[in-house]
């Protein structure tokens, strides 16, 4: 195979195959994404596949959210692909260690509009009477997140790219990026050289390796979460919220007939984790002391998916300084499912009109002097000091 291209987008996650769909429809020319697997097989496939308002930690992430809620809410209707949206609602839970951050975050939601409810641990244990609350100090609930399905927002995107000529290569791998002095000239895959003047690296977990093969040390920590689904657990009724127990980075919701269920943050060089049941340790004792009924729950099916993190939680987006026609849309974290919308639209449009004051907030430049070797121990400062 030999192609050439205009731009050339390394990954078809739900940011791939968004900045995919954006670039066809805004007439970016040839766009092809090359995918090591099927499209959103990676990350995006192991996520917790919420939509939520309140996930953001600062104005800039949470107008950003609000912008993708808005656009998921039509998507059926843009894409002809519905994406099984639940409005479930969000109830995270906090102790003392945990309560004052999570004070501050529901004050932010309602002076942005967002619908957040304040609640006592006397008021979350009388509307979740399974919920241990003794030791909570807070309870926030927002009522319009949900849970949608991932593949079809994928599905979506791919189907609506290709309607609009764009290419999406699926179990093709790319293996590098050929430079002709300091710009981008193509990129190298298994399946053969695809010459482009532009290449977005939007790898999710693999950006960091993508990086590399330009010289790129890219200041972004892969972090391991395992996710369990319980054996069918009517114990719990189906139409619980998304619960967190934010202090231990813990949570569960109904899948199904049974509980999904998710924890750990741990640093890793892996990109594909098989699953260890020894991870389950920490997460079964998180379960049974904030829901004691989930003592009684089996395990189904559990997998360990990894979440590309920056300092700030803040994505890395935009052009990179000294190497001309390569493009950053990764460093997503958890929330690559949540903002793809926007993260496409963004990226695209700066591609188009060349207008980079929106994607200020996001660019390398941030980070200038930190390091991947660096980034557990900020992240941890960050949070503690």
């Amino acid at each position: 195979m030999s192609l050439t291209a205009d731009v050339v987008i390394i990954g078809a996650g739900t940011i791939g195959s968004s900045t995919a769909y954006h670039l066809a429809r805004q007439g970016a020319g040839r766009v092809v994404v090359v995918e090591m697997g099927r499209a959103g097989s990676g990350t995006s496939s192991k996520s917790a596949s919420m939509l939520s308002l309140q996930f953001g930690h600062d104005e800039l992430m949470v107008r950003m959210a609000q912008r993708a809620y808005a656009r998921y809410m039509q998507f059926e209707e843009e894409f002809g692909v519905p994406i099984d949206f639940r409005r479930t609602g969000l109830m995270v839970l906090a102790t003392e260690a945990s309560a004052a951050h999570l004070r501050r975050n529901a004050g932010l939601m309602q002076t942005l509009g967002i619908p957040t409810e304040l609640l006592s641990p006397e008021e979350v244990k009388y509307r979740y009477p399974a919920i241990h609350t003794e030791d909570l100090e807070l309870g926030t609930f927002g009522p319009d997140d949900g849970v949608l399905d991932a593949h079809m927002v994928v599905s979506g995107y791919v189907s609506k790219a290709r309607e609009l000529g764009a290419q999406v290569l699926e179990d093709v791998r790319a293996t590098g990026i050929r430079m002709d002095g300091g710009r981008v000239a193509g990129v190298e895959t298994t399946a053969g050289y695809i010459e482009a003047p532009l290449v977005v690296n939007a790898g999710g977990p693999w950006a960091i390796e993508i990086g590399r093969w330009v010289g790129l040390d890219l200041p972004i920590l892969n972090s391991a979460r395992s996710i369990v689904v319980t054996q069918p657990f009517p114990d719990i009724p189906s139409d619980w919220p998304f619960v967190e127990d934010v202090t231990v980075e813990w949570y569960c919701r109904p899948e199904g007939p049974g509980i999904l269920m998710g924890m750990g943050a741990a640093p890793t060089d892996q990109t594909e984790i098989p699953f260890r049941r020894e991870a389950m340790d920490d997460m079964f004792a998180a379960a049974i002391h904030r829901i004691p009924v989930l003592a009684k729950a089996g395990i189904l099916t559990g997998w360990t998916g990894v979440r590309p993190m920056t300092l700030d939680d803040r994505p890395i987006l935009g052009p990179v300084d000294g190497v001309q026609g390569l493009l950053l849309n990764c460093g997503w974290g958890g929330a690559g499912v949540m903002l793809s919308p926007v993260a496409g639209d963004l990226l695209a449009r700066y591609v188009m009109t060349g207008e980079a004051a929106a994607l200020e907030p996001f660019r390398l430049g941030r980070f200038a002097g930190v390091r991947t070797s660096d980034i557990h121990d900020l992240r941890i400062l960050a949070r503690t000091g």
